[in-house]
Order: C-alpha cells, then sequence, then structure tokens
C-alpha cells in the first residue's frame, strides 16, 4: 500500500487494515473535456487520407504519406472519441456543436448535418445506407446516410456517450442509464435490454462474434451476452475504476484495455491469459504483424509482443488515450501534446508528425468520481467514525528512459473507525 499511493497523511498511519473503492458521482468525464489541440479519437485512413477530429473543433484530412494538409473543416464544438468514418464519397463525424456531419471525403465540403439536443460524442456506424449513431440527449439516431434525413430515434434514460455496432439487423449499444440495448435497425423497436449496475459508455463500438455480443460496464464487469437473445453467458470483473472499452478481438482472443491501468488478454470463454501493468490508463490497442501497439495515460505507446513483453516504446509529450491505424510500414495515433504521430512500426523513428492548432485540452482526472474508503482499528480516545478528509494521490513513475512523469487524482477519503478488532461499515456503502 505504501509503494503506491504518497498518501503522507498526518491523521492516521499507512499501515492500513483494509481498504476499498465506492462511486461517489456518476461518470461525466467526456463532457467536461475543454477546447484546445488535443486529439482523442480514432484516426480513419482511406485512398492515401488521413481523417481525424479535434477538440479545436476542426475535422481535418492529412496526406497519410507526407502529414500535409489537404483540407479541414470547422465545427462549432469539439470533435471528441466520434472518430470518423468513410461511405461512398463522405466522411462522417460528431460534434459537441450537436451535430453529425457528413463531408465529401476530397474537398471537405458539407454534404449535410443533423443537429440532435445535445452533444454528438458517438462514432457512426454505416450499414445498408443508413447512419446510426447516438447523442448525449439520451437518444440512438437512424438517418439516411445520403441526405441525412432521419428515419427513426430510440430514447434511453439517460446519456449516451457510447459508439454503435450494427450486426445481422439488430443495432447494439449502451447507455449511461445502466442499460445495454439491442434494437431493431429497420425500425427502431427495442429487441431486448441487459441491464448492468453501471454506466454503460465505450468509445469503440461492443465486439460481436460467433453470435455472442462483448461489452463492459462502469461496474467493473465485462459480459458475455447472446446477440439474439441477451441472455448472459458469463461475466468477469475486470477493473475496480470502472470500464470505458468494449473488448477487440486479435488471433482467437480479446484484449481489454482498463481503466485501472491494465491491458488484459482474455479467453473467448472469459479467462485473464495475461495483463501488461503501467499504473496509467491505456488506450484501445491495435495489432500488425504479430505485435500489439498500445498507448498509455503515461505518454508512451508501446509495442509489445504477443506475450505482452516490451519490444520497445515512444514517447510523446502527453497522453495516448485512443487506438492507433497502420499504412504501410507506418503507425499513426494522436496524441493529447496535438500532435498526430507517424512512425515506423519496427523501429519507432518519426516519419512525420502533423501539429493541430491550439495547446493541450483540460480533461478532468480520471478517477475523480472515486472515494477511498478506509477502515481502522480505534487507537484510543478521540477517532471520529465516518470522517472525510480530501487528499491528494500522486503516482510516480521512472521511465527507463529517466523521463519523469507524474499523475495528480484527488480523492474524497472515507476513515472509518471501529473497536479494536472489529469494522465499522456504513450502512449505505455501494458494492461496486
Amino acid at each position: 500500500m505504501e509503494e503506491h499511493t504518497g498518501f503522507g497523511f498526518d491523521e492516521f498511519s499507512v499501515e492500513m487494515e483494509d481498504f476499498k473503492m465506492r462511486r461517489t458521482s456518476k461518470f461525466d468525464r467526456i463532457w467536461r473535456v475543454s477546447d484546445g489541440g488535443s486529439m482523442c479519437c480514432i484516426p480513419l485512413t482511406h485512398d492515401g487520407i488521413l481523417y481525424f477530429g479535434s477538440n479545436n473543433f476542426n475535422i481535418y484530412a492529412v496526406d497519410v504519406k507526407t502529414g500535409k494538409l489537404v483540407w479541414k473543416f470547422k465545427t462549432f464544438g469539439i470533435v471528441f472519441e466520434s472518430s470518423p468514418v468513410y461511405w461512398k464519397g463522405m466522411i462522417f463525424a460528431g460534434s459537441f456543436d450537436r451535430n453529425m456531419y457528413a463531408l465529401d471525403a476530397k474537398s471537405g465540403e458539407l454534404r449535410w448535418k443533423y443537429e440532435c439536443m445535445d452533444k454528438v460524442n458517438s462514432m457512426a456506424c454505416i450499414d445498408n445506407g443508413r447512419i446510426y449513431f447516438a447523442s448525449k440527449d439520451q437518444n440512438v439516431y437512424c438517418c439516411d446516410a445520403r441526405n441525412g434525413s432521419l428515419i427513426w430515434k430510440f430514447h434511453t434514460q439517460d446519456e449516451i456517450g457510447s459508439s454503435p455496432a450494427v450486426h445481422d439487423g439488430k443495432v447494439y449499444i449502451g447507455s449511461f442509464d445502466k442499460v445495454f440495448y439491442c434494437i431493431d435497425a429497420r425500425n427502431g423497436r427495442l429487441v431486448w435490454k441487459f441491464v448492468t449496475q453501471g454506466e454503460v459508455y465505450h468509445a469503440n463500438r461492443p465486439l460481436i462474434r460467433d453470435g455472442i455480443v462483448y461489452f463492459t460496464s462502469f461496474d467493473n464487469n465485462l459480459y458475455a451476452l447472446t446477440a439474439d437473445e441477451g441472455k448472459n453467458v458469463w461475466k468477469l470483473k475486470t477493473a475496480e475504476f470502472g470500464n470505458a472499452y468494449s473488448p477487440v478481438y486479435h488471433d482467437g482472443k480479446m484484449f481489454l484495455a482498463t481503466r485501472d491501468g491494465n491491458l488484459l488478454a482474455i479467453s473467448m470463454d472469459g479467462r485473464i491469459e495475461w495483463k501488461f501493468s503501467r499504473m496509467h490508463v491505456p488506450s484501445i490497442p491495435a495489432f500488425k504483424d504479430g505485435r500489439i501497439y498500445v498507448g498509455f495515460e503515461d505518454y508512451n505507446l508501446y509495442c509489445l509482443d504477443m506475450q505482452g513483453k516490451v519490444i520497445w516504446k515512444f514517447t510523446t509529450q502527453g497522453p495516448i488515450w485512443l487506438t492507433a491505424v497502420f499504412w504501410g510500414n507506418m503507425v499513426i495515433f494522436p496524441s493529447w501534446d496535438c500532435n498526430m504521430y507517424a512512425i515506423d512500426a519496427s523501429s519507432a523513428r518519426v516519419i512525420w508528425k502533423f501539429r493541430t492548432e491550439g495547446s493541450p485540452s483540460y480533461l478532468p482526472p480520471a478517477h475523480d468520481e472515486f472515494e477511498v474508503v478506509i477502515r481502522k482499528q480505534a487507537e484510543g480516545a478521540g477517532k471520529k467514525e465516518g470522517e472525510r478528509k480530501t487528499y491528494e494521490f500522486i503516482l510516480d513513475d521512472e521511465s527507463e528512459d529517466g523521463r519523469f512523469y507524474k499523475s495528480r487524482i484527488t480523492y474524497q477519503i472515507s476513515t472509518q473507525y471501529a473497536e479494536k478488532g472489529k469494522y465499522q461499515i456504513d450502512s449505505d456503502e455501494e458494492a461496486l
């Protein structure tokens, strides 16, 4: 415990008998990001062009070989996690200005836009000429991809920051109302729903394979459900700080990035085979030629072998939160430091980098909606039950190349004293 906290408490010793994490507020981190030049999106490559969005309100198109600007399109809000998708000469991306945009892929000219009632954080999915996406306004939308006309919308009971997947005529998506939904893609009617104990939010699409849909929840579990009926096949606890990604499939197994700072390799029947840990939030992994490429909040992109051993790492000046893409032998990925990097996948040599306009954006701490609950034996008079104070954790990581990174996270601390040999547990304590 002492090694990882750096508490420095005066009120009590760090020789604690028992502690756990408890949720104190709803997860809303994604809605509180500020504007700036930072990027948090999955880049898209098509026909020699790289497309991506930025917190400076722009959608960019750059030459994938040289990193030179081809065009940019200005929205009126942050383009955050609504990673661009391509369909029939158009690029689709959403903005915090409440719109889903369809742009000409070659010129960047506006083809159409659809205005929702709140921010669009969802990455769109195109299927059979229809575009599916969601909004903070609690709705899942289905529009005609050719002109943006509304076909149907489906209302949930809370905000939606997730990205949908469409499979066999059904739309799969989670909501902050703690429910994972299966919706008929033709008419927007509910097929089934599955209730979890936490917000369901995934920046990437749910994984659907061999009749099973896999997704995560802020109740810390990875779920496997039958795709046709939503019956629970198995669930696996993967985290203590909630899950914000769905797993991705590669070569017979799943890989899941958790908010605890782990990249997990998981068998298709729900067993953890290995984990790669860095004490900082990781990105969605990408795969090429028997290697895994994964970024972390510690500013590094790691190249791993298929057993999770480090081959090399590349250091930027900001966190790396979403997945990389490939073009030839280049691995291309965005950093919070306002740069899009293209590096050699074998040697990590920089081939080019493209800097957006603006300075790095503000994003709230990853774990500020959690409380550390400490149960401690009373050692004498004057100890009050249920004391609450706020402390700052400082997590240190000395990298091999001498670069020093500090992550500051402010937690609310609840101290619970009891008679010696007993523990006091609040009656209103929520189980994660």
